[in-house]
């Protein structure tokens, strides 16, 4: 009796075994392979600790979720990931750790870039990078591209704003003291030439501030009709934009970087900001788009509710442009994943939709650059409502027009 009890047991098992299997995401294949990405975050940087936060979700929910299928094998991501901590140094070490101890051939680069370009490219190393740098967009360079808005985003944003709101002449801005922070302000140069603007003050500011009055009424002094601010996070950003509230300005403000009111809320009143016009956070709209929720969702799953954190999406889009590269080129060979990404890949990320362009103004023709669909929003009492959504073929025409080609 005892026998036939076990036996019956038994039995019970191997069906739910195989009831559970059925059920299950697909585990490791047989053989299963690994290949293994770099990755570069500055973990000084709040924006790098988003990123790396987002990683840590993303990679193991990825691999769980069947990993990377090229040519009908299966390979779950290793990611290496290394602390550059904002340093050209510090960031040329790591790069050098990956290519010649680690053995990668795929790296998410950051902003150091300009100082490791060179071994990437010697050694035939993909890249897909967020650097505001104008350098890396240099046509000699084959394995490296651009995945994040840097170089589109501004164009797009300010061209509309130009269209939307033409009697609006003069600007003015501050930016973080060190290389994010200048590339910004030279970019902003450049775009109030094309469009038809005068920037009338840029004040640079320690990148610890904490306190800015007294820049707030340097601004206030020059009273441009509208003000903007970019690259100190949200942190330093929204204590800019409180401190020239408090200075009495009452301008137009707009951010043609992605923002979190929810973010921005914990850190002043939204009040200060009534009207600001702004980029949305893709995965924070009410109805994201597909790869936008996938990202909410998961972050979520491993951290709790997205709205506990806000986190910024910025950085986050050189795992998506990678991995675009790497499905629709159905190969670990980084000369044809750049052959596809050099030609007009279109790809879904955590920040929107997006699609590789080239750069005729810098002699590059190969598509390197990465343009977004842009969500414009504005803070009306104390929330942020959708109020146009930029498509990429609307972005393309205020890119165009802002790098003259």
């Amino acid at each position: 009796m005892k026998r036939k009890i076990g036996m019956i047991l038994i039995a019970v098992v191997l069906v739910v075994t195989l009831i559970m299997a059925g059920c299950a995401k697909p585990g490791p294949a047989p053989g299963g392979k690994t290949l293994k990405i770099g990755s570069l975050v500055s973990l000084e940087y709040p924006l790098g600790v988003d990123c790396q936060k987002q990683l840590d979700a993303l990679v193991p929910a990825f691999n769980k979720a069947g990993g990377l299928v090229i040519g009908g094998e299966r390979y779950d991501i290793d990611l290496i990931l290394y602390n550059s901590k904002m340093d050209a140094e510090t960031g040329k070490a790591a790069v050098e750790r990956l290519v010649h101890q680690d053995k990668v051939k795929f790296i998410l680069g950051d902003e150091t870039a300009d100082a490791w370009i060179p071994v990437t490219e010697e050694n035939k190393v993909l890249v897909a990078a967020i650097s505001p740098s104008p350098t890396v967009l240099n046509p000699d360079y084959k394995y490296f591209f651009q995945a994040g808005p840097h170089h589109t985003q501004a164009p797009t944003i300010w061209g509309w704003l130009t269209e939307t709101y033409p009697d609006l002449k003069t600007v003015g801005a501050v930016f973080p003291d060190r290389l994010n922070g200048h590339a910004e302000a030279d970019h902003l140069q450049q775009l109030c030439d094309t469009f038809g603007q005068e920037l009338v003050v840029v004040e640079f500011y320690p990148p610890d501030t904490t306190d800015f009055s007294a820049i707030a009424t340097k601004v206030k002094a020059a009273d441009p009709d509208i003000f903007t601010t970019c690259a100190g996070g949200t942190l330093q950003d929204s204590l800019a934009y409180k401190a020239l509230h408090e200075s009495g300005w009452r301008g137009q403000i707009c951010a043609y970087v992605g923002i979190s009111p929810g973010a921005m809320g914990k850190v002043i009143s939204l009040d200060m900001v009534e009207g600001m016009l702004a980029v949305m956070v893709a995965p924070e709209l009410d109805s994201p788009p597909p790869a936008a929720q996938e990202l909410r969702d998961v972050y979520s799953a491993k951290y709790g509710d997205w709205d506990n954190d806000h986190p910024t999406v910025l950085f986050i889009g050189a795992w998506y442009c990678m991995l675009a590269g790497l499905e629709q080129a159905q190969s670990l060979d980084p000369d044809k994943v750049a052959a596809v990404i050099g030609n007009g890949m279109k790809y879904e990320s955590g920040a929107g939709p997006a699609v590789m362009i080239s750069r005729p103004d810098v002699g590059n023709p190969r598509t390197i650059d990465t343009l977004f669909v842009s969500y414009i929003g504005k803070i009306t009492g104390g929330d942020a409502e959708l109020v146009h959504t930029i498509s990429l073929e609307e972005g393309l025409k205020y890119v165009a027009t802002g790098y003259g080609w």
